[in-house]
């Protein structure tokens, strides 16, 4: 008779215990990765499912950058631009990554790429959008910038791992913070009419080397596509500006009224040897394998071969 009694105690105990475990169909993957959204205030809402980088070589193109990581300034110096015989060729979606993503939905284009009525430069396009619609980032990177940022409202910068800059802004939340990797597609915030917008209104921007481009050579956005998978700018297509167009001033830095751009009769070239590497070569003339990459049209720092002539200035 006791041992009954106990038994039976034992299974309403459980009973009870169970009954008071908090437990969902998410138990399992909050445990396994804390994605809990962290509420600053009313404006950011950050998410915790992308990782933070923790060493620079995580930092996208940080070599041809120069080693600058600016999370305050949209623009605060200006860089070489590597143009070989004025031309610049990027692979957009390499191997491995993610497929291009369209930033948002929107209704319509309100605003195009260059000059306006009013005689200003207008150094992106606006999409006319629905309040709170989610913003994602078109393509893999890792979040430079993620701050109210003047005229821009709330803003986000991704940096990609070719060198390209993609640029969000007027939003009306935030879903990243700097040094955030994310992946094409992922949400980095919500469209709004921060800034000096007066409708709701996503304004996108393409940069390269911290100069700005129209981003319709890049996208078709009425297919919601890439125009092609490789993009080719001369130095036309690239604006220099001494402070942003829509008004935001950098602080710190050089600036200057045109990108410096590689002179082709200055081009260094090297022979690679048996059993040389890519790294090893970029030591012995001090430059990066990214510049190196950027300079030939690679995409794959391994496949260079004996007798291979490379441009490493």
């Amino acid at each position: 008779m006791r041992r009954f009694w106990f038994i039976l105690w034992c299974m309403c105990s459980a009973t009870l215990m169970a009954q008071n475990l908090d437990v969902t169909e998410y138990t399992q993957n909050l445990m396994l990765s804390d994605t809990t959204p962290v509420v600053i205030d009313s404006t950011v809402r950050i998410s915790t499912a992308y990782p933070l980088i923790s060493e620079t070589y995580q930092i996208p193109a940080y070599g041809l950058y120069n080693r600058f990581w600016d999370v305050e300034n949209l623009r605060s110096r200006a860089l070489d631009i590597p143009f070989s015989d004025d031309r610049l060729m990027l692979l957009l979606v390499q191997e491995g990554n993610h497929p291009f993503q369209l930033p948002c939905t929107y209704n319509e284009i309100t605003q195009h790429y260059g000059s306006t009525k009013k005689g200003e430069f207008h150094p992106g396009v606006d999409l006319s959008v629905e309040y709170q619609t989610l913003v994602r980032s078109c393509f893999d990177g890792v979040v430079r910038m993620a701050k109210p940022y003047g005229p821009y409202g709330l803003m986000v910068v991704v940096r990609h791992y070719n060198g390209l800059e993609t640029v969000y802004a007027h939003l009306d939340k935030l879903c990243v913070r700097p040094g955030q990797i994310v992946n094409a597609g992922d949400i980095i915030g919500q469209a709004g009419k921060s800034g000096k917008a007066t409708d709701c209104t996503l304004h996108f921007e393409t940069r390269f080397m911290n100069e700005h481009f129209n981003p319709e050579l890049m996208i078709d956005f009425d297919n919601e596509m890439l125009i092609k998978n490789s993009l080719s700018l001369s130095s036309d297509d690239i604006r220099p500006v001494s402070v942003d167009d829509m008004g935001a001033s950098p602080s710190g830095g050089r600036t200057s009224s045109s990108p410096k751009v590689t002179n082709p009769t200055d081009a260094e070239y090297h022979i690679v040897q048996k059993g040389e590497s890519l790294y090893r070569i970029s030591l012995d003339y001090h430059t990066t394998i990214e510049r190196i990459l950027q300079l030939n049209n690679l995409e794959n720092p391994d496949k260079i071969s004996e007798g291979q002539k490379l441009r490493v200035k």
